[in-house]
Parts: structure tokens; C-alpha cells; sequence
């Protein structure tokens, strides 16, 4: 009877290896794959981040340039015909301010240029040209061209082909149309910006920008030998998303985002993409696995010899553990039974316990970087995720006023001093937007020098009163790094109505926003 005894207690005590061998590999692989996915994800996530800022900046930029084209049309000088001399000075004058516009021509009705910078092209007619065409009766923009009449007239200093993006307004004297204002904006411009980017994100070791244009084939900018080119059959644009893809043999995750315009400018569908090797993204992704698994293969190999060796002892207590265990699959608020008087089943409960413990502790670390990522990491106050959260907490009923706050000044500021004041700059404009908020008030930076306040509690009478208030407070001098400067802030109020959605509120007070530039600067506009 011994014999069979013997053997039967080796083979359990081989199941119970073997179980304790899977079940520690297993839960290893899971918690691998959860961490580098999650690593991987991340990755993407902040290459997709990445490109959207760069493609808002271009969209900024190029809204910038149309609203000052269109702004210039809106002239007498310029929409009068006669005053030929002063509107080439004044042409000049907004080249000189704004070297990117390589060419600013005034045409007459029938598209001849009767007046431009360094008296280009005047007497030429260009009423073929889609910078007239286009703008016989609205604005036009005019998507990345090359330079057709201006190539040998104004050779681009690089050697490069030189391109242009149009941009051009119809005029209009006392109600007739008198001409079109065409001008031809150096593409120069978005490389310059995309450098300074590349600047900025210089953590990002070996990363790549490319600016696609809106038929998503053509390379309107990217790293050298590529620009001009059609994107690779292997790379498939996904609005806003992440991707992996092979280029010319060679594996990339890339971010990107598509253009959607800003305000009153509609954009011109650029996508923006931005790559990195995946050996370079994915490196820290591939260490905690590689590092995960070595870790868990040891302690898959601890469990199995303690079974062995242990399994007459601990068959009773281990099926205690084990059903424990089963239960706290279901219920995560179980616990392992404590034994005690068995050194060994102590040591393996315990052990079990502060993997459970770790487990958890990483669930909350995880809990806690989402709340982090809904925090502006220079003003600590909400940030746009922050400011989403925030809206879908409210209960609908609420009676909300939303305040869209723009700082006068502070590009001037930033130029002036260096970013590291501006930065400073911003964090007490903060401070100063915080002290005057009301209790059950919110306030978020939505990036940049523009920051929103949500009131729930106030009537538009006291929205407007605080408004005053906090021009007031954030119009007084600063005193940082022994400079004294000077901003301004302009407010634009919108009150949600019933049935308005978060977007059509914001929309409204983004317009009166714009009001309040148009007024002069630091006042407050309500739509």
C-alpha cells in the first residue's frame, strides 16, 4: 500500500508544481502585455498630441496672415485706385513688418498689378492666375504652389524651388469692386516653424515631421530628400490617430492630425505626421517586458520547486489559498487566509499578498497619471482634458456662463524677454485669475496665453462685473526677474442656453472673444 501512496503523492505534488509554475507565467504574460501595450499606446498617444500642436500652430499662423490680408484690403489707400504711390509704400510696409510675404501686388478689375512691393510685376497682368480668379468675389488660399512669374524674379536664397501659398481679398470702393490685394506667401514660413518645433521637442530623440498636402499623397514638408515627394502606399493616413507603418523597409509609429482650421480661416486639409523608429518609441516598452518576463519566469520556477518539495505539507493550506484565490477573481476585496505555524506557508502567503498589494498600487499609480494628464503641467491649473472632466461632472441642470480669456501683449512679452519669462508670466497671470475666482467657479488654460473661467453660480451681471475685475487684476504690472511688464486681457462671455451644447456655447464666446480684439483690446464682449 506504501508504493501507490508514494506515487500518488509525487504526482500531486507535480500537478501542484505545475499549476503554480502556469498560473505565476501566466499572470506574468498578462501583466507584460497590459504594461507594454499600454507603454506602446502612450507612445502614439503623445506623437498624436505632438502633431496636433504643430498642425494648430500652422492653422494659427496662417489664420494670422488672412485676417492681416484681409485687414490691409479693408484700407482706403488700398482700395482706391489713384493713390498708387502711397498704397506700394504701404505694401511695403506690411512686407517689411512680415517678411514671409514674398510678393504684395494691388490689381486693378482687370487683373493687372497697378501697384506692388519693389514694383514687381507692375503693368503685368495676372488675371489668369488663380490669386485673381479666385478672389473676384470672396477671400481666397491657395494651397502650396511653385512660383510661376516670380521664380527668376525672386530666387529663393536656399536654391530650392521657391513656393507660395495665395492668399488674396476682393476690394471694394464705396461699394463697387475696384481690384483684388493678392499676395504670394513664402512656404519658407512652415519650415521655419516646424524647426523651432523640432526645437522644442528635442526630447524626442530622432523624430521626423512631414506637412502632407489635402489630396494626403504629396510631401509638402519633410526631412531632407523627401519634401515633393508621394507618401509611401505602406503609410495610410488616419485622421488623429496613431499608426505603425513601414517606410523604405524601416518600421515607424507616427502620430497625426489633419488641419481643421481656426475661426473664420476653414484650413487647407494639410495632415500633419509625425514618425519615430519604433526601435526608439518602443525601446523602454520592449525592456519592461523582456524585464517583466525574466522576473516572472524565476518566480514561475520559485513556486514550482516550493510545491514539490512542499506539496505533503501544504496540501491542505494550499487549497485553502487556491479557493481564496478562485474567490478573489470575483471579488477583488477577498483576501488570502492568513496561516500561521507553517513557516514556508507563511512566507508564500505573505509573498502572494504583497504582489496583490502591487498589483493595486499599480492600478492606482495609473489612476493617478490620468489625473495628472488632466492638469497643465507649467500653471497647474485644469487642462483641456481637465476642463472636458470637469463639463461632464456638471449636473445638467446647471446654469453655466463661459468666459474665454485671451492675454494682450504677451507674444510681445515672450519676444521681448525669452520664454522663460513668458512662462513666469504665465503662472502669475494664473495665480491673479485664480484669487478673484468665485466658490463653484472653474478655471482652465486651454494652452498657450488663452484660458477659460466657467461660472455656475452667477448671474451675466456678475460674469460681467468679475470680467472687469479680472482686467483689471491681470492688467497690473508684473515685476519677474527684475523686468517690469505689462499685459492685457480681453474677455469674450457667452451664456449657455437650454438645449446649447458645450461647442455652440464655446463657439459664441470665442466670437465675442474675437469682438473684443476687433474693439480695441482689454475689454469684455457678451454674445
Amino acid at each position: 500500500m506504501s508504493k501507490p501512496s508514494l506515487r500518488f503523492d509525487v504526482l500531486l505534488a507535480g500537478l501542484i508544481s505545475l499549476l503554480f509554475f502556469s498560473m505565476t507565467l501566466g499572470l506574468t504574460f498578462f501583466i507584460s502585455q497590459h504594461a507594454t501595450n499600454r507603454l506602446q499606446s502612450e507612445v502614439g498617444m503623445n506623437l498624436s498630441t505632438t502633431a496636433h500642436q504643430l498642425s494648430d500652430k500652422l492653422d494659427h499662423y496662417m489664420w494670422s496672415r488672412y485676417a492681416e490680408v484681409k485687414l490691409l484690403g479693408s484700407l482706403s489707400t488700398i482700395q482706391q485706385t489713384e493713390q498708387k504711390t502711397e498704397t506700394r509704400r504701404t505694401l511695403e510696409e506690411l512686407q517689411r513688418q512680415i517678411p514671409d510675404f514674398s510678393w504684395i501686388g494691388r490689381l486693378d478689375t482687370e487683373g493687372n498689378v497697378v501697384a506692388s512691393t519693389n514694383q514687381i510685376l507692375e503693368g503685368t497682368s495676372i488675371k489668369e492666375r488663380p490669386v485673381f480668379q479666385q478672389a473676384l468675389s470672396q477671400p481666397f488660399i491657395g494651397d502650396v504652389h511653385e512660383a510661376v512669374l516670380l521664380a527668376k524674379l525672386l530666387p529663393n536664397p536656399s536654391g530650392e524651388p521657391l513656393q507660395f501659398v495665395d492668399i488674396s481679398t476682393p476690394l471694394y470702393d464705396k461699394g463697387r469692386f475696384s481690384g483684388v490685394l493678392a499676395t504670394h506667401l513664402s512656404f519658407e514660413w512652415a519650415k521655419a516653424i516646424e524647426q523651432s518645433f523640432q526645437s522644442a521637442t528635442s526630447s524626442l530623440q530622432q523624430v521626423d515631421v512631414f506637412i502632407i498636402s489635402q489630396d494626403r499623397k504629396t510631401i509638402l514638408l519633410g526631412p531632407s530628400g523627401w519634401s515633393g515627394k508621394t507618401l509611401p502606399d505602406s503609410v495610410t493616413l488616419t485622421s488623429n490617430a496613431s499608426a505603425t507603418a513601414s517606410w523604405q523597409g524601416k518600421e515607424f509609429v507616427s502620430g497625426q492630425s489633419t488641419s481643421r482650421g481656426y475661426k473664420d480661416y476653414d484650413g487647407l486639409g494639410w495632415t500633419v505626421l509625425v514618425r519615430q523608429p519604433t526601435s526608439i518609441a518602443f525601446a523602454d516598452a520592449d525592456a519592461l517586458r523582456q524585464t517583466i518576463f525574466i522576473a516572472g519566469l524565476i518566480a514561475s520556477f520559485v513556486t514550482a520547486v516550493l510545491g514539490w518539495m512542499l506539496a505533503k505539507l501544504l496540501t491542505r493550506p494550499l487549497l485553502k489559498i487556491t479557493h481564496a484565490a478562485q474567490q478573489m477573481q470575483d471579488d477583488p476585496s477577498k483576501s488570502l487566509p492568513n496561516h500561521r505555524g507553517i513557516r514556508e506557508i507563511e512566507t508564500l502567503t505573505d509573498a502572494l499578498q504583497r504582489l496583490i498589494h502591487r498589483l493595486l498600487h499599480t492600478e492606482q499609480e495609473k489612476l493617478t497619471f490620468e489625473r495628472l494628464s488632466q492638469r497643465d503641467s507649467l500653471t497647474g491649473l485644469a487642462n483641456r482634458n481637465g476642463l472636458a472632466q470637469y463639463i461632464e461632472q456638471l449636473p445638467a441642470e446647471t446654469h453655466s456662463i463661459y468666459l474665454c480669456l485671451d492675454l494682450d501683449g504677451f507674444k510681445a512679452v515672450n519676444d521681448t524677454y525669452g520664454h522663460a519669462l513668458g512662462d513666469l508670466l504665465l503662472i502669475e497671470v494664473s495665480q491673479r485669475l485664480e484669487q478673484l475666482l468665485p466658490p463653484g467657479g472653474f478655471v482652465a488654460r486651454l494652452g498657450g496665453d488663452e484660458f477659460i473661467i466657467v461660472l455656475t453660480t452667477q448671474s451675466l451681471t456678475e460674469a460681467r462685473y468679475l470680467g472687469e475685475q479680472w482686467i483689471a487684476h491681470v492688467s497690473m504690472p508684473y515685476h519677474l526677474e527684475e523686468q517690469t511688464v505689462h499685459i492685457g486681457m480681453s474677455i469674450g462671455v457667452a451664456e449657455q442656453v437650454t438645449g446649447e451644447s458645450l461647442e455652440q456655447v464655446m463657439h459664441r464666446a470665442d466670437l465675442a472673444l474675437y469682438r473684443s480684439k476687433q474693439n480695441g483690446r482689454g475689454c469684455m464682449s457678451v454674445q
